[in-house]
């Protein structure tokens, strides 16, 4: 008999444990939020902002990381649907292979919400970003401005990242034209497995050494894979000395666009982003529409969509960016090694 009521009572800690992830059953709203890979800078920032506001709004947010691993984030994602969450709100490492998953969270009534890059092929209720397209635009109009004649090389995100493909898209709406004229060669391209910096130092490498470090440009589609390119650059003395674009306005980035190492990175206002996201995961929690400015095919159905706009950051508008709007402080961007 104690053994049976001591299973009971296990029993009954359990279901009440697995409830106090959340607060309780105390009709606070739930918000389950799966990213990518915390390892990275950027997903930090936006992680503590989105809480941040999504508690001042009075919901209760668990979050957890795939650590750049598909089937991780679909066990997670898969958990915080069996815990009970009222939505999700999904930085996917891949936007190719989360449609069954969040068809089973539709299934029990769980709203999806797709934070800065699109899942494809998947019924989600919204997606908030920023103009992706434009932003590719924006790194490959500094390049070219910068080095309007000479060879390029092409450095993509992750292969499994829509929005990858979105900043290449716009990269080469500004750069076709001039290959078209002969202006500019593109002697290499290749994508960046996971955006992870360490890849993008053996890709930089590899191409530095099939040109003969006769490379005079590199379209890099974020500041992770451009720090690995500069990384080859500098063991071959062209740090400095060849045009690179990023994107994130990481710190150690802003401080390589100040020192004149890496040209320009875009600014995407992240307290923007994830404030907003917040705001809206509440709206769809409650069931409201959230507003909207844009509308996304992703292959399945057409979602509606907030887009915020980027920034270009270079190293004459540093104190008017990021640092006017507190991204960073003045003394760690100028910070003298």
């Amino acid at each position: 008999m104690k053994k049976i009521l001591a299973f009971i009572m296990a029993a009954f800690f359990a279901i009440n444990a697995q409830a106090s992830l959340f607060g309780g059953d105390d009709g606070e709203l739930k918000i389950g939020m799966s990213i990518d890979d915390l390892r990275l800078e950027r997903w930090q920032k936006d992680r503590d902002l989105f809480v941040a506001k999504a508690e001042e709004l009075g919901a209760k947010v668990s979050v957890q990381s795939a650590n750049g691993n598909e089937q991780t984030q679909i066990s997670q994602i898969e958990n915080m649907i069996s815990r009970g969450v009222d939505v999700l709100v999904i930085i996917p490492y891949n936007g190719q292979v989360l449609s069954n998953v969040i068809a089973e969270a539709k299934r029990e009534g769980i709203k999806v919400l797709a934070y800065d890059r699109l899942i494809n092929n998947a019924d989600i209720d919204f997606y908030i970003s920023f103009d992706n397209t434009k932003v590719g635009e924006l790194q490959a109009s500094a390049i070219v401005k910068a080095v309007p004649e000479g060879r390029y090389f092409m450095m993509g995100g992750s292969p499994v990242d829509n929005n990858a493909k979105l900043f290449r898209q716009g990269q080469m709406n500004v750069i076709q034209p001039y290959v078209d004229a002969g202006k500019i060669t593109i002697v290499g391209d290749q994508w960046v497995d996971s955006w992870l910096p360490e890849n993008a130092l053996g890709i930089m490498e590899n191409a530095l050494t099939a040109s003969n470090n006769d490379i005079d440009a590199v379209v890099a589609s974020n500041d992770g894979t451009a720090g690995g390119a500069i990384q080859a650059l500098a063991a071959q003395g062209l740090e400095g000395k060849v045009a690179i674009s990023g994107q994130d306005a990481d710190l150690a980035a802003v401080q390589r666009v100040v020192a004149g190492t890496q040209t320009m990175t875009v600014y995407k206002p992240l307290h923007l982003l994830a404030r907003k996201a917040a705001e809206i995961a509440v709206e769809l929690g409650d069931d409201k529409a959230p507003a909207t400015n844009a509308e996304l095919d992703n292959n399945l159905k057409s979602v509606p969509s907030y887009l915020l706009e980027p920034i270009v950051v270079t190293k004459e508008n540093v104190m008017e960016t990021v640092i006017a709007d507190g991204m960073h402080k003045k003394e760690d961007v100028y910070k003298v090694n």
